[in-house]
């Protein structure tokens, strides 16, 4: 890039994910790429891998002269170059670990831009397969949402025994028994391990809905594909089916939510929530 970006904008956010995909798959076939170098923000063990994926973003925003607010899986909530707080950035350097170590090619970077730290403050957003060159969600306020610069638009499928769903059941018995009613009635269900870009997959209609109750996620983990998916005409609620907006300014806050692509759909898959 040629001079200064004094402003984080959807350029600049590819630029970032192609910087950190390199980086990423030159540690892939390392013997280091794995090894737990500390522990994050939000609690969970960080391998080397994320930590590179991590600290390129910051070098990426602070050679582009960005002035922001990052808030991240890794290092919490972090200023750089005075923290502009009109400008937040949320991030997953890399969403899918365990994908990526295992080489299955099914992992992402995950960047949301925001005026300030709530999920429906954000404006600019962008999901990259990391291990597949050409897969780039993006999304930009009022424009709707694209692949590879492509609109996308969420399935219309409404027949739940049709339906392709991504679901994480969890081991705890109330989660378990709570989609239950799920369980019973799809015939078609998934896991994939990378929960930004599942959601993404509902936004362009590769999915039907994703679903996850455990109250684990982080708002690092889905901000940028919560923003894709509304873009693309699809829907994301908390389990009651209000609009899920939380609060970004913590990592360690956690979600549940459903991402579902139409409204018939999202009936139909609530009222066996509730009916558990």
């Amino acid at each position: 890039m040629v001079g200064f970006v004094l402003k984080l904008n959807l350029e600049l956010l590819m630029e970032i994910a192609e910087k950190v995909r390199f980086k990423v798959q030159s540690l892939i076939d390392s013997g280091k790429a794995g090894k737990i170098v500390g522990v994050g923000v939000g609690g969970d063990k960080t391998r080397y891998v994320d930590w590179v994926a991590e600290k390129t973003i910051f070098e990426m925003l602070k050679t582009n002269k960005i002035s922001c607010v990052v808030v991240s899986e890794e290092s919490g909530v972090k200023k750089i170059l005075g923290g502009n707080q009109n400008t937040y950035l949320i991030v997953d350097g890399l969403d899918g670990t365990y994908n990526a170590l295992r080489k299955i090619p099914f992992y992402a970077i995950s960047l949301a831009v925001a005026d300030k730290p709530k999920l429906s403050a954000v404006h600019t957003s962008l999901v990259a397969n990391l291990s597949i060159e050409k897969m780039i969600f993006t999304a930009e306020k009022g424009l709707g949402a694209k692949l590879n610069d492509k609109p996308i638009k969420p399935s219309k499928t409404n027949n739940i025994e049709e339906a392709l769903i991504t679901l994480n059941p969890s081991t705890n018995k109330k989660i378990l028994e709570k989609v239950s009613g799920i369980l019973c009635k799809a015939q078609h269900i998934r896991h994939y391990g990378a929960i930004s870009l599942e959601i993404c997959y509902v936004a362009s209609g590769r999915l039907d809905a994703a679903i996850d109750l455990r109250g684990k996620l982080r708002v690092t983990d889905l901000a940028a594909s919560y923003h894709i998916i509304r873009e693309a005409g699809g829907f994301i609620v908390r389990e009651d089916g209000n609009m899920l907006d939380s609060l970004a300014d913590n990592p360690q806050r956690r979600v549940s939510f459903l991402a579902v692509g139409n409204k018939k759909l999202l009936n139909k898959l609530l009222i066996l929530l509730k009916n558990s």
